[in-house]
């Protein structure tokens, strides 16, 4: 797995591998049976502490490891035949599963890390690039020297994160993912906002996000020479010049679905449609989501259906929409790739008003470019028009800047893929190594307005509690700051408080974590068991001791910078009853004013109109004559009469 080369054995320089066996071991043995395993967490904090960044190595992560691909791959794949960047040793992160591409077996310049492994571990600790386009693992704690590009795996057509209907908080990997990120790549404004939007970004991450387009989609839109016809060949396709000089190739290619938390596939429902499909004069391949394939095998489909292509696997998506002539789907981000393109969509929503209610998505049917079909007669419909249109285009080369499905598309191609031109990948690289932007819109999450972040913890139901959520609330409406809310994934919130927070939207960010036994090595725990002795400590307290106790000041330094990262906040307002470990994170905020949130004022320069000041004679009024009740009428009614009275008498 590990070649002999210079580029290797300098990367390998800290790791202090003294024998055979112990490199053996560093890339197969696995530290233990996941990423929360103990083992595996207190060898990346040595790996952390002992061994410097090296900026001539690149790791990169696809789906927790499943495999080489999508827009990691793209990059991978620019910088090593564009040595102009450098020479860089190049890690993927593979997991127990996923096969190794035999052209890369013994590739001087790359190197597989099987997670959990030693090699895993060390890699992601001291690497001076990663790239991922999906959630690295909790206890990655990103170092001030890295860099940390995400690129996320697709447009948001289904609702992420937060945007979910089922959703409380969000998701504390991805809220951490794109927090820890110091470069994030879209491509375009719609999947910039629904970034930030999803996992709470406003306010809390310090990344840039440029909108350079998906290095994936260049392999559709600009492949290699001869890729199409080796992959018309592979798949026993017919030759093809044009859209209209032979049958229709259509892919089905639907998105996966879920009950109850657990991923379900209606395969009655799939082969029916299969059937109806390849009744018609085209030919029909299927691909299922990843997700699916775990419940029906794409290669089981093709067992009960003859003619039906199933294609291997080993063929990216990307690379197998450059033979597609009609592309049917459902809630798949995959259109995205294949709109550039200009050729015809079909989008098959049998299920639309129950995916809507559970799942939740962001683009109404009057938005998506193409057909849309709601049932199985609608699709035979559907396909056999979009197949005669195809009939009047000449060629491929034709339908990018003028589609066939006419200018709504034309349109959404604007809207979605504005950067897709063939050089995403080169622009990404330009981003990732230089910090290039090459003219793209780019932005922040930072606006200049100052941070207030509510500290709430696991928040438990009491009286304090909910004083604390009406200060978040208040603070919320002001337009003066950017509201953060810190909470643990599991805290009770009364549904109505929930929905008056996520109204806020943006305003209001809600980053949710997974509460974790803090991580204190053998040689740190004296020192955390003599800081955490105290009978009662306050928050001054607790920031007291962890300054001045150096042995314990590092296992909250990493909890904070593994959980936010380097977010930094003007003003921290606590919840009532934290335990010692969360104000000694709280601690680590960069905050100017810490207090308890039934201290919250605007902020100096704010503009909000608070309700004024009132006397005790006024407060004592309000608590017995009511606003609104009959008695304070009476009361109003009178004082009037008195009023006149007493002015005449005056005149």
């Amino acid at each position: 797995m590990a070649s002999d080369n210079s580029l290797l054995h300098g990367a390998l320089a800290d790791a202090k591998l003294v024998d055979e066996a112990e490199a053996d071991a560093f890339w197969s043995k696995p530290l233990g049976k996941n990423a929360k395993t103990k083992a595996v967490r207190h060898q990346y904090i040595r790996d952390s502490a002992n061994s410097p960044v090296n900026k001539t190595v690149i790791f990169y992560e696809t789906m927790s490891g499943a495999r080489m691909g999508d827009n990691p791959y793209g990059i991978f794949e620019h910088l090593r035949s564009h040595p102009e960047y450098g020479e860089f040793l190049h890690v993927w992160s593979v997991d127990s599963r996923a096969a190794i591409p035999e052209q890369y077996r013994h590739a001087p310049d790359v190197v597989f890390a099987r997670r959990n492994t030693r090699s895993y571990t060390y890699f992601l600790a001291t690497a001076g690039f990663v790239v991922c386009n999906a959630n690295l693992p909790g206890f990655f704690t990103r170092r001030p020297e890295q860099k940390y590009l995400n690129t996320w795996h697709g447009i948001p057509y289904k609702a992420l994160g937060r945007s979910t209907p089922t959703a409380k908080f969000g998701s504390p990997a991805s809220n951490a993912t794109f927090t820890k990120a110091t470069h994030v790549l879209t491509p375009c404004q719609f999947t910039t906002e629904k970034i930030i939007s999803a996992y709470s970004m406003s306010g809390v991450s310090n990344a840039t996000i440029a909108e350079l387009g998906y290095p994936r989609v260049d392999r559709t839109i600009a492949p290699k020479p001869a890729v199409r016809e080796e992959l018309r060949e592979s798949l026993g396709l017919h030759p093809a010049q044009a859209p209209n000089d032979h049958k229709p190739v259509v892919l089905y290619a639907p998105t996966w679905r879920s009950e109850n938390d657990k991923d379900v596939v209606d395969s009655d429902q799939l082969m029916a449609d299969l059937k109806t499909m390849a009744g018609l004069d085209v030919q029909l391949m299927y691909r299922g989501h990843h997700r699916m394939d775990r419940l029906i095998r794409d290669a089981s489909v093709g067992d009960e259906m003859s003619d039906v292509i199933i294609p291997p696997h080993e063929i990216s998506s990307n690379d197998l929409l450059t033979v597609v002539d009609i592309l049917i789907t459902d809630y798949s981000s995959i259109f995205f790739d294949f709109l550039p393109r200009g050729l015809p969509i079909v989008h098959y929503l049998y299920d639309l008003d129950e995916y809507a209610r559970t799942r939740g998505i962001n683009l109404e049917t009057k938005e998506l470019p193409g057909a849309v079909a709601l049932t199985r007669t609608q699709l035979t419909e559907s396909i056999t028009s979009v197949a005669s249109d195809l009939k009047d285009c000449c060629s491929y080369e034709a339908a990018i800047s003028s589609p066939v499905q006419g200018d709504a598309y034309r349109a959404a191609q604007k809207r979605f893929c504005p950067s897709e031109d063939g050089f995403s990948s080169k622009r990404a690289a330009d981003f990732l190594i230089k910090d290039a932007l090459n003219g793209r819109p780019a932005c922040t999450t930072r606006n200049g307005r100052p941070t207030a972040a509510f500290w709430a913890g696991e928040l438990h139901a009491s009286p304090r509690s909910d004083s604390f959520l009406r200060s978040l609330l208040k603070s919320a409406a002001s337009p003066s700051e950017q509201t953060v809310l810190i909470i643990d994934r599991l805290a009770p919130i009364d549904k109505t408080v929930l929905r008056k927070i996520k109204k806020f939207g943006n305003a209001l960010s809600t980053y949710s974590y997974d509460v974790e036994p803090l991580q204190i090595l053998p040689e740190e725990m004296d020192s955390y068991n003599q800081f955490a002795s105290g009978y009662y400590l306050d928050f001054e307290k607790t920031q007291s001791r962890v300054r001045q106790n150096d042995g314990v000041k590092p296992v909250f330094e990493r909890e904070y910078r593994r959980r936010l990262d380097d977010a930094q906040f003007d003003r921290v307002f606590l919840a009532a009853d934290l335990s010692f470990d969360e104000l000694a994170i709280a601690s680590m905020a960069g905050q100017t004013i810490t207090t308890t949130a039934d201290n919250w004022t605007p902020p100096a320069d704010s503009k909000v109109a608070l309700p004024p000041i009132k006397s005790t004679a006024d407060r004592t009024t309000d608590w017995l004559l009511p606003d609104g009740t009959a008695r304070r009428a009476i009361a109003t009614r009178a004082y009037r009469k008195l009023r006149s009275i007493t002015g005449r008498s005056h005149r």
